[in-house]
């Protein structure tokens, strides 16, 4: 396979190999714990349906911050096996919160975290398979999982913006300081938009309201130092609890699959497809960190969209900002007067946070989706998968018509639409041939009929347009050298076959072997020899391929073009 190099995208100031300033860090990992902080409120949630103590709820929030905090680090890792290599941070996992609520309240908090380290545990299992399954995750699919991932946070967004009062304005005036700042500020101020409009969102917030003096207490009344008491932890495990943290477990994967996925995209200009040995990594990374969860007394954690999506959007996307995040996430959880500034950010502040990220994940998942041919198969996949997903959006609780052991497949709609997609892919994959044989007859066939013969298989396979273009271009130029120079006498067997990664043209046919030289013909060798006219054409079809194999045995010539896809 051909080695393409990463290109660094035109607005990423900081690619995942470089290494900001560490003046620079400051804010940047400062608003990325902002970020990461929103869905702290879930491991609260968690004791508040169990009827657990504050102390307790204190302590549950540290464990989550330390484990988060570790999850990030190695995610990021670049070294062998473990982590992705890319900035990905690790945060509270929201799919766990059904199934983490009914194993807490069915055995206390032992069962929840005994099951929680076999979710783990099941997702450590899949990393080491998931190479061999890329089937399930074509990059069509990718690109929707990418697309419902910002869509699963409007709902925690968008209705700070609407109905008039403290809380719109509040949200308002953040955002479009953030967009200004973003838009037209100048390159240096670009990568502290978020903190100058997290700033301006407070300031707005005491100003109307919406941020009380009493709030601001209790950062003055938190302790400077404390320590997080583990003893709720313990584990057990109910088989009867087994399928439904599995299925989450899945979920999540998925949406990890597509974080990395979207991480290797914004990284390089000429992503083409997902890079299965760094998302092995990622999903061995996010097993370990929710096994350490289970074990440390705390919930189970993914990657986080919204983290990826603010990196996106300030154009710092380095893995040394994850390797900061994880640390200072865990110092924090030793200090919870720092840890309280977070605690009482404004609602209609950490909607603006998500509602850039929802701005800027979702025309990357567009994106993706799009650079693949579609064919009514594949339509129907993507438009049914969306659909689901979107139903459990504008139904909430649509769920609840399903066993319990399936519920979890429909709390959100990332997982809903992404399980859909998956299942809908395997079906409509029945009928389709990777191995295409034609005869061409050379004079007799156009150029339109080599374009459809490629357009219509392309769309079929998902395979990328301009991978097929260049298909359709090398044939043509061969099928009109043959007839214009003789080269075949009769007609030519063209034998086509794509897999994920390769898409071969076999070309058999009874003549003279056509030359591919690597150098052009001289103006001069074309008037003198007429022979030229063969290299020239062969010199041409080179530059479309990646590379080609030639071989003639009794005038029986066989031409091999491979494409890397």
């Amino acid at each position: 396979m051909r080695d393409i190099k990463r290109k660094k995208p035109r607005d990423i100031i900081y690619d995942v190999d470089e290494k900001p300033p560490f003046q620079m860090l400051i804010p940047l990992v400062l608003q990325q714990i902002i970020t990461l902080s929103v869905d702290l409120m879930f491991p609260v949630l968690i004791v508040s349906a169990i009827g657990g103590t504050t102390e307790l709820a204190q302590s549950f929030v540290s464990l989550m911050m330390i484990t988060m905090g570790i999850g990030t680090i190695v995610q990021s890792y670049n070294k062998g096996s473990i982590g992705s290599g890319y900035f990905c941070a690790h945060e509270t996992n929201a799919l766990f919160f059904p199934v983490s609520v009914l194993a807490a309240k069915s055995g206390g908090f032992h069962l929840m975290l005994g099951m929680t380290v076999l979710a783990g545990a099941c997702q450590v299992l899949l990393s080491r398979v998931i190479h061999k399954m890329r089937v399930l995750f074509p990059v069509e699919i990718m690109g929707l999982i990418i697309i419902m991932v910002p869509i699963s946070l409007i709902k925690y967004s968008v209705f700070s913006f609407v109905g008039g009062g403290p809380k719109a304005w509040v949200a308002c005036t953040t955002l479009v300081v953030i967009m200004i700042i973003h838009v037209w500020g100048k390159k240096i101020i670009r990568q502290y938009s978020i903190v100058i409009g997290i700033i301006v969102g407070f300031l707005v917030s005491y100003g109307t309201g919406i941020l009380t003096n009493e709030q601001l207490q209790k950062i003055t009344a938190a302790p400077i130092i404390a320590f997080p008491s583990m003893g709720h932890v313990g584990w057990s495990f109910d088989m009867n609890l087994l399928f439904p943290f599995l299925l989450v477990a899945l979920c999540s994967s998925v949406k990890t699959i597509g974080n990395i996925s979207a991480c290797q995209k914004v990284n390089d200009a000429n992503w083409t497809r997902p890079d299965m040995k760094s998302i092995s990594g990622g999903l061995l990374a996010e097993g370990l960190g929710t096994m350490l969860s289970g074990f440390l007394g705390s919930m189970g954690q993914t990657t986080s969209s919204s983290s990826m999506g603010l990196s996106v959007a300030t154009g710092v996307v380095s893995r040394y900002l994850g390797y900061c995040v994880g640390m200072i996430f865990i110092l924090l959880a030793f200090f919870p007067k720092l840890s309280a500034i977070f605690a009482i950010m404004p609602e209609p502040v950490m909607a603006s946070i998500l509602m850039l990220a929802i701005v800027f994940v979702t025309p990357a998942g567009m994106q993706i989706c799009t650079s693949r041919m579609l064919d009514a198969r594949r339509t129907f996949v993507l438009g049914l998968a969306f659909t689901i997903g979107l139903s459990v959006e504008m139904f909430p609780g649509i769920e609840s018509s399903l066993p319990l052991y399936l519920q979890p497949l429909l709390k959100s709609s990332l997982s809903a639409a992404a399980v859909s997609a998956i299942l809908l892919s395997l079906l409509f994959r029945i009928g389709i041939a990777k191995h295409q044989v034609v005869e061409m007859k050379p004079g007799a066939i156009s150029s339109e009929d080599i374009a459809e013969f490629m357009e219509n298989n392309g769309a079929a396979w998902g395979a990328r347009r301009e991978v097929i273009n260049r298909a359709a271009i090398a044939i043509n130029e061969f099928m009109e050298s043959a007839a214009e120079l003789g080269l075949a006498t009769g007609a030519v067997k063209v034998d086509a076959s794509f897999e994920e990664f390769n898409l071969d043209i076999d070309m058999y046919y009874e003549g003279m072997l056509m030359e591919f030289p690597n150098i052009r013909p001289t103006e001069a060798e074309l008037l003198e020899d007429e022979t030229a006219f063969i290299k020239l054409s062969g010199f041409l079809i080179k530059r479309h391929v990646d590379w080609l194999k030639t071989d003639c045995k009794n005038s029986t010539c066989r031409i091999q073009f491979h494409f890397d896809h």
